[in-house]
């Protein structure tokens, strides 16, 4: 049961979550700026950058297990899930709006 409460310590230190929140930041505004969207604020910018990279670690964990990217890997994998969480936030958003419009019509 020690180690447990270690392991699960480690895994949430301050340091961590920090890296976390930097990477989710450049990513997150490298992707707003490669995807033409609205503005976030700092804080929308950090969660799609943090999505993002949640998606692109869960997408490269069952393409390549056990890989190691570094920091400036893991902030490339986060940008491109951070712009794919994006382009799918778009065409959901234009799906929406065109079945919108086409109830209005009736």
């Amino acid at each position: 049961m020690e180690h447990a409460t270690l392991v699960v310590g480690a895994a949430f230190s301050t340091t961590h979550w920090l890296v976390w929140l930097i990477i989710g930041l450049i990513a997150g505004f490298l992707a707003t700026r490669f995807v033409k969207v609205p503005y976030f604020g700092i804080i929308g910018i950090i969660a799609v950058g943090l999505v993002g990279a949640f998606f692109a670690g869960l997408v490269l964990n069952l393409l390549l297990p056990d890989t190691t990217l570094g920091f400036f890997g893991t902030i490339i994998a986060a940008f491109l899930g951070a712009v794919a969480l994006l382009a799918i936030g778009r065409i959901v958003a234009v799906l929406i709006e065109h079945s919108s419009a086409g109830d209005s019509s009736q």
